[in-house]
């Protein structure tokens, strides 16, 4: 029979690999799911209006920037998408475009 002794660094080492995993899970779901930065749910997450969110909304007028989506507008203005879209009746949120005006109030 072949003298067989267990490796307990490589046993040791495969615990905290796995702790190491699950600690890596719990942290992606945590910070995936506290509130993105996209407002894909419309209500601003709770999230505090920017500077340039409560600047637009005394102006009354967001410009459209590069990357702006109408759920990163919604989040940094505080103004909910459905409110947006009733005040441009002819926005389309899917072909916002650099430079487009929005009005806010």
């Amino acid at each position: 029979m072949p003298d067989y002794k267990p490796n307990y660094f490589v046993r040791a080492f495969a615990v905290v690999a796995l702790i190491a995993a699950l600690i890596l899970v719990v942290v992606v779901i945590a910070t995936s799911s506290g509130g993105s930065d996209d407002g894909d749910d419309g209500n601003g997450g709770g999230a505090d209006v920017s500077k340039v969110g409560r600047q637009a909304v005394r102006k009354g007028v967001w410009i459209v920037r590069s990357g702006d989506t109408l759920g990163k507008i919604s989040v940094k203005t505080g103004i909910e998408e459905t409110v947006i879209l009733q005040l441009n009746p002819d926005l389309d949120p899917q072909a916002l475009q650099e430079g487009q005006r929005i009005a806010l109030r």
